[in-house]
């Protein structure tokens, strides 16, 4: 005959959840450097240096920084705003969001750099 199985048995037991918030934290201190950089990249080089002159590499050196940090913070203040009503989740989902939002600030800054080179001199960069 076959066994029945009682539902009340005690479950197998389910991976840490412990462990996976450790390594999201950990994930999220790792990628911190790279949030650094986007968000201090300058959307023109020359102007930064004092420089009048025409960046023609364009926005992509904020995005090659910007648009993983963004995804990293992103998520991370998505998964951490889940469970906001421990302290340190959400507090770190809070740095997540401002960390998020000084990065677009400067893909904005970028990208309107670019419409402006490109609106007052399209043949700069040909």
């Amino acid at each position: 005959m076959d066994a029945v199985t009682d539902p009340h048995e005690s479950e197998p037991p389910r991976p840490r959840p412990q462990l996976a918030r450790r390594l999201g934290f950990v994930v999220l201190v790792l990628a911190l450097p790279l949030a650094l950089f986007a968000m201090a990249m300058p959307p023109n080089e020359y102007k930064a240096q004092g420089i009048d002159a025409v960046d023609c590499d364009g926005p992509i050196s904020v995005y090659l920084f910007a648009i993983p940090a963004l995804l990293i913070y992103g998520a991370g203040a998505v998964l951490n705003g889940r469970r906001y009503r421990d302290r340190l989740n959400l507090s770190v989902s809070a740095v997540c969001v401002v960390l998020c939002l000084l990065i677009a600030a400067n893909i904005g800054r970028a990208s309107m750099e670019q419409a402006s080179l490109t609106r007052d001199d399209p043949l700069a960069c040909q």
